[in-house]
């Protein structure tokens, strides 16, 4: 479990980094985890440099593979079978699905299909890749969106399913949680949000809740872990105190978010926090390769314990997440596709989060990154 949930704060930091220097001055959001579970189930079908280059990525425990392979079944095992049958309100909702599509006469290794089937709970689904493409596009994008209450509807974009896709490995992600203590609705007013260029914009801001929640202060920075309800889930928030919030990125790494995440300590904390919808489509080839796995995305790449097939290779990783957070909670979505081809107020710190934000969804007995991203704006709902 330990290693596992360090393999995926390592991942989820990378990434992270990676998205956020690519979108210099916009909104960012991302799940690493539901990303590190689909290349986990294509890693399991690498060899060679491929499998070396993953491991590194992924940050893969000791011994590799396989400890990569039952960690991550611990994690997620351990997490929904703790969330999977929540409501949303009284206790959180997380759910997660792997699914491993695959073209009609594709011959997969046993050893392959068994870990796929025994670690991540992902059976085969013959579709007509060849014959269908866009039948084959349109039935795992209604897979995706069913799993993600209507959240991410369309992962796989037009043309991204082609009569040369041999296999195609799908995680979705979703969370509904509503806070510990909610916000009051009628409390929400406009307020003062100074970006990073120091352009000032009126957002919604929501007021309160005056209630103990983790508190913490850094190098440049400080932050709140506002609880959800059940308290086993949380949104740790991350605003600087000095420079701007570049300076607090260039810290994430494995170390600074373990710390982060576990280093709260509970205190009454004034809390405004803005009102805000993202949603961010990301193609990840470029992301992944630069981070340290190129050959899986060349004709070099080796997945021969996938298949018999010669000459596989990922085309592209589609990763696609959604959140909205208001005063009830939160609801997130995630999917991720690897394609392969051929009241009274008691004293304690005031909160104002009124300038551009860090944000964690995460697991606080495991220490497990959920969701990670930046507000720059609140008012931004999409890419421009």
């Amino acid at each position: 479990m330990q290693a596992a949930a360090a393999a995926v704060r390592g991942f989820t930091a990378d990434l992270y980094r990676t998205l956020a220097s690519s979108r210099a001055g916009g909104n960012v959001v991302c799940a690493p985890y539901s990303v590190g579970l689909a290349l986990a189930m294509t890693r399991a079908g690498a060899g060679a440099t491929t499998a070396d280059e993953m491991d590194t990525v992924l940050h893969a425990p000791y011994p590799r593979p396989s400890a990569l392979d039952s960690g991550f079944n611990t994690v997620d095992q351990t997490l929904t079978g703790r969330y999977q049958d929540g409501d949303g309100i009284k206790q959180p909702r997380l759910t997660t699905a792997n699914a491993l599509w695959t073209r009609l006469d594709l011959v997969l290794r046993p050893g392959f299909r068994d870990t796929l089937a025994g670690y991540y709970g992902a059976a085969p689904h013959p579709v007509d890749f060849r014959g269908a493409p866009e039948v084959a596009r349109q039935e795992i994008n209604a897979w995706v969106s069913d799993r993600t209450n209507a959240k991410i509807p369309e992962l796989l974009k037009s043309g991204v399913v082609s009569a040369d896709t041999s296999l195609m490995l799908t995680n979705t992600t979703y969370l509904r949680a509503a806070w510990k203590y909610p916000f009051t609705v009628t409390a929400t007013a406009a307020g003062p949000f100074t970006r990073d260029d120091g352009t000032v914009v009126d957002v919604p801001v929501m007021r309160g809740p005056f209630d103990r929640m983790g508190y913490l202060e850094g190098d440049g920075w400080r932050a709140v872990d506002v609880p959800y309800s059940g308290d086993g889930l949380a949104m740790a928030i991350v605003m600087p105190t000095r420079d701007d919030l570049a300076a607090v990125e260039a810290k994430l790494d494995a170390t600074w978010l373990g710390a982060l995440l576990t280093g709260f300590r509970t205190t009454d904390v004034q809390l405004r926090l803005p009102r805000w919808t993202f949603r961010l489509p990301v193609e990840l080839r470029a992301a992944l390769g630069s981070l340290g796995m190129p050959t899986a995305f060349t004709s070099q790449a080796d997945f021969t314990a996938m298949s018999t097939e010669p000459a596989l290779r990922i085309d592209d990783v589609a990763h696609e997440t959604f959140i909205a957070v208001d005063e009830k909670g939160t609801e997130a979505a995630a999917a991720s596709a690897v394609i392969i081809r051929p009241p009274s107020i008691p004293q304690g710190p005031q909160f104002f989060v009124n300038r551009p934000f860090l944000y964690v969804v995460h697991d606080r007995l495991t220490g497990v990154p959920l969701f990670l991203g930046r507000v720059h704006d609140p008012l931004v709902t999409g890419p421009a």
